[in-house]
């Protein structure tokens, strides 16, 4: 469902990404782990096209993501969905608003279909007493569960996650991985970033850890995490388990 082929991503004179090349298949959960700064949220940024890299193409559904066809450009994103570190709830809209304006907006679906739709993925993530409270209310686990939620209002192919436990406190990560845990079970196609290694060893299919904007291991958990092939990964791993 995704390849990635050959691409660079610099900002200014940092080369964030470094010749990245994946492929990702469809009902695979992959996660991307390495330390801060080694270029996995960027890579993640490119797939959805929030980043354009100066080299390489990313390919969704065998098409590429180019912005310089703004309709397919759209298109292809539409079917990927988009969980980010620290929500990106509007905080002026209710919940259930929050999950009905992009379905709406877009001519997704009408106004009822996307209420309908809202408070059954509301129901899901076990929030669905929380339609009418603005965000400011939710605890951070609650924000991000809304905003898993959100992100399925759109009826995405492919789920998309950027570290999307670093900003709650301990006790609400479970909660939140929770739900990608049924998701992974349903079949969706994901793609991690995360720093909880208990998850990835459980739920990716593969493992790809990252270092300095480059892909440096690549493998199924039980092999990363128990032999890890390099001295890097090694000493990665060894710090954060």
């Amino acid at each position: 469902m995704i390849k990635v082929e050959h691409i660079t991503k610099k900002f200014n004179d940092l080369k964030a990404v470094n010749d990245v090349s994946l492929e990702i298949r469809k009902g695979e959960i992959v996660c991307l782990i390495g330390p801060s700064g080694s270029g996995k949220s960027t890579v993640l940024r490119c797939i959805n096209g929030l980043e354009i890299p100066e080299e390489g193409t990313v390919f969704i559904n065998e098409q590429p993501l180019n912005a310089k066809n703004p309709q397919a450009f759209k298109e292809l994103r539409s079917k990927m969905g988009f969980v980010f570190q620290h929500f990106n709830l509007f905080p002026n809209y209710t919940v259930l608003q929050n999950m009905t304006l992009a379905p709406t907006m877009l001519k997704k679906m009408s106004k009822a279909e996307a209420v309908k739709k809202a408070e059954q993925l509301l129901d899901r993530v076990g929030l669905l007493d929380k339609k009418d409270v603005y965000p400011v209310t939710l605890s951070g686990g609650q924000k991000q569960r809304v905003a898993i939620a959100r992100a399925l209002a759109m009826n995405p192919k492919i789920m998309l996650f950027d570290e999307p436990t670093s900003a709650l406190d301990p006790e609400m990560v479970g909660e939140v991985l929770d739900v990608m845990k049924e998701l992974a079970r349903e079949g969706m196609t994901m793609v991690v970033v995360t720093h909880e290694m208990g998850f990835a060893r459980d739920v990716a299919d593969r493992i790809i850890f990252m270092d300095d904007g480059y892909i440096v291991e690549e493998e199924k958990p039980e092999e990363m995490f128990a032999h890890p092939k390099t001295e890097r990964c090694r000493n990665f791993l060894a710090s954060v388990l």
